[in-house]
Protein backbone atom coordinates (compact mmCIF):
# COMPACT_ATOMS: atom_id res chain seq x y z
CA UNK A 1 0.00 0.00 0.00
CA UNK A 2 1.31 3.11 -1.08
CA UNK A 3 1.57 5.63 1.22
CA UNK A 4 -0.14 8.94 0.75
CA UNK A 5 2.32 11.85 -0.34
CA UNK A 6 1.47 14.88 1.81
CA UNK A 7 3.12 18.07 0.86
CA UNK A 8 3.89 20.90 3.63
CA UNK A 9 1.99 24.14 2.41
CA UNK A 10 4.94 26.29 2.62
CA UNK A 11 3.23 29.46 1.48
CA UNK A 12 1.12 28.77 4.44
CA UNK A 13 3.77 28.38 7.15
CA UNK A 14 5.52 31.37 6.10
CA UNK A 15 2.23 33.41 6.82
CA UNK A 16 1.83 31.52 10.06
CA UNK A 17 5.47 32.00 10.63
CA UNK A 18 5.32 36.04 9.90
CA UNK A 19 1.98 36.52 11.70
CA UNK A 20 3.61 34.89 14.71
CA UNK A 21 6.41 37.07 14.68
CA UNK A 22 4.04 40.46 13.86
CA UNK A 23 2.20 39.46 17.11
CA UNK A 24 5.70 39.27 19.16
CA UNK A 25 6.47 42.55 17.64
CA UNK A 26 3.24 43.78 18.48
CA UNK A 27 3.53 42.86 21.76
CA UNK A 28 6.97 44.14 22.49
CA UNK A 29 6.12 47.34 20.97
CA UNK A 30 3.41 47.62 24.06
CA UNK A 31 5.34 46.41 26.48
CA UNK A 32 8.16 48.95 25.74
CA UNK A 33 5.64 51.69 25.37
CA UNK A 34 3.97 51.09 28.45
CA UNK A 35 7.51 50.57 30.43
CA UNK A 36 8.44 53.96 29.04
CA UNK A 37 5.40 56.00 29.96
CA UNK A 38 4.59 54.11 33.31
CA UNK A 39 5.53 57.47 35.55
CA UNK A 40 2.51 59.13 33.52
CA UNK A 41 0.18 56.54 34.11
CA UNK A 42 0.74 56.13 37.54
CA UNK A 43 0.94 59.59 37.86
CA UNK A 44 -2.74 59.88 35.88
CA UNK A 45 -3.73 57.46 38.23
CA UNK A 46 -2.72 59.22 41.53
CA UNK A 47 -4.25 62.60 39.94
CA UNK A 48 -7.82 60.50 39.48
CA UNK A 49 -7.61 58.87 42.28
CA UNK A 50 -6.79 61.97 44.35
CA UNK A 51 -9.64 63.86 42.53
CA UNK A 52 -12.16 61.19 42.97
CA UNK A 53 -11.61 61.12 47.12
CA UNK A 54 -11.85 64.89 47.13
CA UNK A 55 -15.66 64.47 45.10
CA UNK A 56 -16.75 61.64 46.80
CA UNK A 57 -15.24 61.92 50.32
CA UNK A 58 -13.53 64.67 51.01
CA UNK A 59 -16.13 67.46 50.26
CA UNK A 60 -18.80 65.67 51.41
CA UNK A 61 -17.16 65.67 54.83
CA UNK A 62 -15.64 69.15 55.15
CA UNK A 63 -19.38 70.48 53.97
CA UNK A 64 -21.28 68.13 57.01
CA UNK A 65 -18.37 69.24 59.18
CA UNK A 66 -18.27 72.85 58.61
CA UNK A 67 -22.39 73.28 58.07
CA UNK A 68 -21.56 77.08 57.81
CA UNK A 69 -20.17 76.61 53.99
CA UNK A 70 -23.28 76.10 52.44
CA UNK A 71 -25.48 79.69 53.35
CA UNK A 72 -22.60 80.86 51.41
CA UNK A 73 -23.19 78.44 48.36
CA UNK A 74 -26.91 79.48 48.55
CA UNK A 75 -26.57 83.13 48.70
CA UNK A 76 -23.03 83.52 46.79
CA UNK A 77 -23.30 87.11 47.92
CA UNK A 78 -19.35 87.38 47.79
CA UNK A 79 -19.27 86.68 44.28
CA UNK A 80 -19.49 90.16 42.82
CA UNK A 81 -19.81 90.92 39.03
CA UNK A 82 -18.65 93.22 37.83
CA UNK A 83 -16.23 93.39 40.43
CA UNK A 84 -15.02 97.22 41.31
CA UNK A 85 -17.84 98.86 41.08
CA UNK A 86 -19.29 102.10 42.64
CA UNK A 87 -22.93 101.45 43.35
CA UNK A 88 -23.54 104.58 44.65
CA UNK A 89 -23.77 106.22 41.37
CA UNK A 90 -26.48 104.23 39.22
CA UNK A 91 -25.41 106.66 36.70
CA UNK A 92 -22.60 104.51 35.86
CA UNK A 93 -24.67 101.28 34.81
CA UNK A 94 -26.81 103.58 32.55
CA UNK A 95 -29.42 104.29 34.50
CA UNK A 96 -29.81 108.16 33.59
CA UNK A 97 -33.08 109.19 36.12
CA UNK A 98 -31.92 107.07 39.08
CA UNK A 99 -30.86 107.29 42.49
CA UNK A 100 -28.77 105.49 44.74
CA UNK A 101 -29.99 105.71 48.91
CA UNK A 102 -29.68 103.08 52.00
CA UNK A 103 -32.01 102.37 54.63
CA UNK A 104 -31.24 100.79 58.11
CA UNK A 105 -33.14 97.84 58.74
CA UNK A 106 -31.84 96.85 62.18
CA UNK A 107 -28.83 97.46 64.11
CA UNK A 108 -25.77 97.36 61.81
CA UNK A 109 -27.74 96.38 58.87
CA UNK A 110 -27.88 99.32 56.27
CA UNK A 111 -29.16 98.30 52.69
CA UNK A 112 -28.30 99.51 49.50
CA UNK A 113 -31.13 100.65 47.42
CA UNK A 114 -31.79 102.61 44.10
CA UNK A 115 -34.73 103.95 42.52
CA UNK A 116 -35.06 103.99 38.30
CA UNK A 117 -37.76 107.05 37.87
CA UNK A 118 -40.28 106.15 34.91
CA UNK A 119 -39.57 107.02 31.62
CA UNK A 120 -42.14 109.82 30.76
CA UNK A 121 -40.76 111.72 33.70
CA UNK A 122 -37.44 112.06 32.19
CA UNK A 123 -39.24 113.05 28.90
CA UNK A 124 -41.46 115.13 29.90
CA UNK A 125 -39.73 117.42 33.13
CA UNK A 126 -35.95 116.19 32.40
CA UNK A 127 -33.41 115.43 35.06
CA UNK A 128 -35.13 115.20 38.82
CA UNK A 129 -33.28 116.14 41.34
CA UNK A 130 -32.26 113.42 43.79
CA UNK A 131 -33.61 114.82 46.63
CA UNK A 132 -37.14 114.87 44.96
CA UNK A 133 -36.91 111.17 43.96
CA UNK A 134 -39.62 110.52 46.90
CA UNK A 135 -41.68 112.86 46.22
CA UNK A 136 -42.15 111.50 43.14
CA UNK A 137 -43.43 107.77 44.03
CA UNK A 138 -47.06 108.89 44.81
CA UNK A 139 -47.46 110.65 41.66
CA UNK A 140 -49.62 107.54 40.36
CA UNK A 141 -47.46 105.81 38.24
CA UNK A 142 -47.15 101.77 39.56
CA UNK A 143 -44.36 100.69 41.19
CA UNK A 144 -42.09 97.52 40.83
CA UNK A 145 -39.86 95.81 43.72
CA UNK A 146 -37.59 93.96 42.14
CA UNK A 147 -35.96 91.19 44.18
CA UNK A 148 -32.82 89.44 42.58
CA UNK A 149 -31.47 85.99 43.17
CA UNK A 150 -28.06 84.84 44.40
CA UNK A 151 -24.48 86.35 43.22
CA UNK A 152 -24.30 89.63 42.23
CA UNK A 153 -25.26 92.69 42.98
CA UNK A 154 -28.16 95.32 42.26
CA UNK A 155 -26.16 96.07 39.65
CA UNK A 156 -25.16 93.14 37.72
CA UNK A 157 -26.52 93.46 33.87
CA UNK A 158 -29.24 91.79 33.37
CA UNK A 159 -31.02 93.23 36.45
CA UNK A 160 -30.04 96.41 34.68
CA UNK A 161 -31.68 95.52 31.83
CA UNK A 162 -34.99 94.59 33.19
CA UNK A 163 -34.84 97.72 35.45
CA UNK A 164 -34.45 99.80 31.83
CA UNK A 165 -37.50 97.77 30.62
CA UNK A 166 -39.35 98.38 33.14
CA UNK A 167 -38.74 102.01 33.36
CA UNK A 168 -39.60 102.16 29.72
CA UNK A 169 -43.02 101.10 29.96
CA UNK A 170 -43.58 103.72 32.85
CA UNK A 171 -43.06 101.90 36.08
CA UNK A 172 -41.03 103.21 38.82
CA UNK A 173 -38.62 100.49 39.87
CA UNK A 174 -37.14 100.22 43.16
CA UNK A 175 -34.54 97.31 43.95
CA UNK A 176 -32.01 96.24 46.76
CA UNK A 177 -29.38 94.57 48.08
CA UNK A 178 -30.22 92.53 51.27
CA UNK A 179 -27.88 92.84 53.50
CA UNK A 180 -24.09 91.13 52.83
CA UNK A 181 -24.88 91.78 49.17
CA UNK A 182 -23.34 94.49 46.88
CA UNK A 183 -22.62 97.52 49.68
CA UNK A 184 -25.30 96.22 51.95
CA UNK A 185 -23.80 95.27 55.38
CA UNK A 186 -24.92 92.13 57.50
CA UNK A 187 -24.50 88.62 56.76
CA UNK A 188 -27.40 86.89 54.45
CA UNK A 189 -29.99 84.21 55.94
CA UNK A 190 -33.52 83.21 54.69
CA UNK A 191 -35.08 85.57 57.13
CA UNK A 192 -32.90 88.12 57.32
CA UNK A 193 -33.52 88.85 52.97
CA UNK A 194 -37.13 88.54 53.81
CA UNK A 195 -37.02 91.07 56.58
CA UNK A 196 -34.69 93.36 54.31
CA UNK A 197 -37.91 92.93 51.48
CA UNK A 198 -40.38 93.41 54.34
CA UNK A 199 -38.68 96.41 55.17
CA UNK A 200 -38.73 98.31 51.76
CA UNK A 201 -41.72 96.96 50.52
CA UNK A 202 -43.77 99.19 53.73
CA UNK A 203 -41.04 101.68 53.49
CA UNK A 204 -42.33 102.27 49.95
CA UNK A 205 -46.11 101.73 51.13
CA UNK A 206 -45.48 105.33 53.35
CA UNK A 207 -44.32 107.19 50.61
CA UNK A 208 -47.03 105.99 47.74
CA UNK A 209 -50.24 107.19 48.66
CA UNK A 210 -52.74 105.38 46.46
CA UNK A 211 -50.16 104.27 44.25
CA UNK A 212 -49.96 100.10 43.38
CA UNK A 213 -46.98 98.42 44.06
CA UNK A 214 -46.02 94.67 42.08
CA UNK A 215 -43.30 92.37 43.28
CA UNK A 216 -40.90 90.86 40.77
CA UNK A 217 -38.79 88.29 42.19
CA UNK A 218 -35.86 86.06 40.11
CA UNK A 219 -34.53 83.19 40.93
CA UNK A 220 -33.78 82.78 44.50
CA UNK A 221 -35.47 86.36 44.78
CA UNK A 222 -38.52 84.30 43.76
CA UNK A 223 -38.16 82.76 47.21
CA UNK A 224 -37.71 85.74 49.07
CA UNK A 225 -40.78 87.44 47.16
CA UNK A 226 -43.21 84.43 47.80
CA UNK A 227 -42.45 84.12 51.43
CA UNK A 228 -42.73 88.36 51.53
CA UNK A 229 -46.08 87.61 49.90
CA UNK A 230 -47.20 85.36 52.17
CA UNK A 231 -46.47 87.72 55.23
CA UNK A 232 -48.16 90.37 53.68
CA UNK A 233 -51.21 88.62 52.48
CA UNK A 234 -51.77 87.41 56.38
CA UNK A 235 -51.27 90.39 57.64
CA UNK A 236 -53.93 92.04 54.94
CA UNK A 237 -51.42 94.27 53.38
CA UNK A 238 -51.67 92.84 49.59
CA UNK A 239 -49.43 93.46 46.61
CA UNK A 240 -51.37 94.64 43.58
CA UNK A 241 -49.53 91.64 41.91
CA UNK A 242 -47.12 88.69 41.78
CA UNK A 243 -44.14 88.13 38.77
CA UNK A 244 -41.95 85.52 39.65
CA UNK A 245 -39.11 84.70 37.25
CA UNK A 246 -37.39 81.19 36.75
CA UNK A 247 -38.93 79.91 40.33
CA UNK A 248 -38.71 77.16 42.50
CA UNK A 249 -40.79 75.07 44.26
CA UNK A 250 -38.49 74.52 47.35
CA UNK A 251 -35.34 75.02 48.69
CA UNK A 252 -34.51 70.88 49.10
CA UNK A 253 -35.31 70.50 45.30
CA UNK A 254 -33.33 73.69 44.41
CA UNK A 255 -30.32 72.37 45.61
CA UNK A 256 -31.07 68.69 44.54
CA UNK A 257 -31.11 69.66 41.18
CA UNK A 258 -28.59 72.93 40.54
CA UNK A 259 -25.65 71.48 38.37
CA UNK A 260 -22.76 71.92 41.12
CA UNK A 261 -25.00 68.57 42.89
CA UNK A 262 -24.50 66.84 39.83
CA UNK A 263 -21.56 65.26 41.40
CA UNK A 264 -22.75 64.28 44.54
CA UNK A 265 -26.18 63.66 43.83
CA UNK A 266 -25.86 59.92 43.35
CA UNK A 267 -24.38 59.39 46.95
CA UNK A 268 -26.62 57.69 49.30
CA UNK A 269 -25.71 60.25 52.06
CA UNK A 270 -26.13 63.15 50.05
CA UNK A 271 -29.73 64.16 52.09
CA UNK A 272 -28.38 63.71 55.45
CA UNK A 273 -24.67 65.42 54.15
CA UNK A 274 -26.20 68.46 52.01
CA UNK A 275 -30.00 68.55 52.56
CA UNK A 276 -30.06 68.05 56.28
CA UNK A 277 -27.30 70.74 56.87
CA UNK A 278 -29.13 73.47 54.66
CA UNK A 279 -32.06 73.05 57.22
CA UNK A 280 -29.68 73.19 60.46
CA UNK A 281 -28.52 76.49 58.89
CA UNK A 282 -32.06 77.67 58.63
CA UNK A 283 -32.39 77.18 54.32
CA UNK A 284 -35.84 76.15 53.40
CA UNK A 285 -37.25 78.69 50.98
CA UNK A 286 -40.55 76.53 50.82
CA UNK A 287 -42.20 78.63 48.14
CA UNK A 288 -44.84 76.02 47.32
CA UNK A 289 -45.76 76.19 50.76
CA UNK A 290 -46.27 80.09 51.02
CA UNK A 291 -47.56 80.90 47.71
CA UNK A 292 -51.26 78.90 49.26
CA UNK A 293 -51.32 81.77 51.17
CA UNK A 294 -50.55 84.59 48.24
CA UNK A 295 -53.79 85.73 46.83
CA UNK A 296 -53.34 88.39 44.15
CA UNK A 297 -52.44 87.49 40.80
CA UNK A 298 -49.33 85.56 40.45
CA UNK A 299 -47.18 85.52 36.71
CA UNK A 300 -44.22 83.05 36.33
CA UNK A 301 -42.11 83.24 33.59
CA UNK A 302 -39.67 80.50 33.00
CA UNK A 303 -37.39 79.47 29.87
CA UNK A 304 -37.05 75.72 29.04
CA UNK A 305 -33.36 75.82 28.79
CA UNK A 306 -32.72 77.24 32.32
CA UNK A 307 -29.74 75.12 33.62
CA UNK A 308 -29.82 76.54 36.77
CA UNK A 309 -33.16 76.27 38.25
CA UNK A 310 -34.90 73.67 36.01
CA UNK A 311 -38.31 74.34 33.88
CA UNK A 312 -39.95 71.54 35.97
CA UNK A 313 -39.43 73.08 39.62
CA UNK A 314 -41.12 76.19 37.86
CA UNK A 315 -44.30 73.97 36.60
CA UNK A 316 -44.00 72.07 40.22
CA UNK A 317 -44.43 75.53 41.82
CA UNK A 318 -47.28 76.99 38.75
CA UNK A 319 -49.56 73.43 39.79
CA UNK A 320 -49.57 73.62 43.24
CA UNK A 321 -50.36 77.40 43.09
CA UNK A 322 -52.99 76.58 40.75
CA UNK A 323 -54.79 73.58 42.13
CA UNK A 324 -55.11 75.57 45.53
CA UNK A 325 -56.58 78.51 44.20
CA UNK A 326 -60.40 79.66 45.15
CA UNK A 327 -63.19 81.76 44.90
CA UNK A 328 -60.98 84.16 47.01
CA UNK A 329 -58.10 84.42 44.93
CA UNK A 330 -56.65 85.95 41.96
CA UNK A 331 -55.28 83.51 38.65
CA UNK A 332 -52.15 82.35 38.83
CA UNK A 333 -50.37 81.96 34.99
CA UNK A 334 -47.61 80.15 33.51
CA UNK A 335 -45.69 81.57 30.80
CA UNK A 336 -42.96 79.38 29.23
CA UNK A 337 -39.79 80.30 26.69
CA UNK A 338 -38.70 77.99 23.70
CA UNK A 339 -35.57 76.58 24.45
CA UNK A 340 -34.21 77.29 21.15
CA UNK A 341 -34.53 80.99 21.99
CA UNK A 342 -31.73 80.86 24.39
CA UNK A 343 -33.26 82.60 27.36
CA UNK A 344 -31.78 80.24 29.81
CA UNK A 345 -31.81 81.81 33.11
CA UNK A 346 -31.36 85.36 32.97
CA UNK A 347 -32.56 86.90 29.55
CA UNK A 348 -36.02 86.64 29.55
CA UNK A 349 -36.07 90.24 29.60
CA UNK A 350 -34.60 89.77 26.23
CA UNK A 351 -38.05 88.74 24.53
CA UNK A 352 -39.81 90.74 22.20
CA UNK A 353 -43.01 89.96 23.42
CA UNK A 354 -42.13 90.50 27.27
CA UNK A 355 -43.66 94.11 27.38
CA UNK A 356 -47.04 92.90 26.42
CA UNK A 357 -46.47 90.28 28.59
CA UNK A 358 -46.33 93.04 31.32
CA UNK A 359 -49.05 95.30 30.20
CA UNK A 360 -51.68 92.34 30.07
CA UNK A 361 -50.21 91.04 33.51
CA UNK A 362 -51.14 94.55 34.55
CA UNK A 363 -54.75 94.48 33.30
CA UNK A 364 -55.44 91.06 34.67
CA UNK A 365 -54.17 92.16 37.96
CA UNK A 366 -56.59 95.36 38.14
CA UNK A 367 -59.23 94.31 36.13
CA UNK A 368 -59.64 90.11 37.02
CA UNK A 369 -62.84 90.08 35.24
Amino acid sequence: MDTPNFKPDSKKGKRKSKEGKNDAASKGTFLRYFQENAPNFLFTAKITTLTLFLIYIGVPIFVRSNPWILPRVVFANLLRWPPFVNLSSPADFGLVNARNFYLDVEDNVRIGSWHVLPKSILVERGHIPAEKFEDELSNGKRVFLYLHGNSGTRGSHHRVQLYKLLASLDFHVVTIDYRGYGDSSGVPTEEGVVKDAYFIYKWLKQRIGNTKIFLWGHSLGTGVTTKLAKVLCNEGDLPAGIVLESPFNNMKDAATYHPFSLPFRMLPWFDWIFLKSLGDQGIFFKSDESILSVTPHIMILHAEDDLIVPFDLGQKLYHKAKATRTHKTKNVEFVAFKGDLGYGHKLIYQAPEIGDLIRQFIQKCENPD
